[in-house]
């Protein structure tokens, strides 16, 4: 099914550029698991709500709600994951792990970007260890570049937390 692979390049995107994702990811089949799925094929959006899970591979998705936009040609531009923490995890390639949670995600397939909004964390790990760890009220992360810029919203919102732990360099 052609919007299948759609949400499969979108989810490969989602939170690490594909360069980093786990290089079979991209030949697993997409299973979503809700309590209950509605699909406007004429407005281009899916809803699946109640417990939702979608994995591919080894990525995993968990919310409360996900709403999938999408094009009159089955291409998707924008998913959201909502809940009482909505969450993601890749395995990538070189073993580290991206996981991410916050009440609200929304992917833009357009613009390649992750925007993780109230209580928002994302993390790298290796070996079940953070290397790295971002707290904040808003995440920006750009899946292309690897950028991540957080913020704490207005100023009366917070401030924002960082933990990089070092690293051992090869010799």
């Amino acid at each position: 099914m052609h919007f299948n692979r759609s949400l499969f390049i979108i989810l490969i995107l989602f939170c690490n550029s594909s360069i980093y994702a786990l290089s079979n990811d991209r030949n697993k089949p997409i299973l979503i698991e809700a309590n209950q799925a509605a699909i406007d094929n004429i407005k281009g959006v899916a809803i699946y709500e109640g417990n939702v899970v979608v994995t591919q591979g080894s990525i995993k998705i968990n919310a409360d709600k996900i709403t999938l936009n999408y094009t009159p040609e089955q291409a998707i531009e924008k998913i959201i994951a909502t809940g009482n923490l909505a969450s993601f995890t890749q395995h990538l390639d070189n073993d580290e792990d991206i996981k991410a949670k916050a009440k609200y995600m929304e992917y833009n397939a357009i613009k390649d970007t992750l925007h993780l909004t109230n209580q928002a964390e994302l993390r790298k790990q290796k070996n079940g260890k953070d290397i790295y760890t971002s707290n904040a009220p808003r995440i920006l992360y750009d899946t292309k570049k690897g950028f991540t810029k957080a913020d704490g919203g207005d100023k009366k919102t917070g401030r924002i937390t960082i933990s990089i732990e070092p690293q051992q360099i090869k010799k």
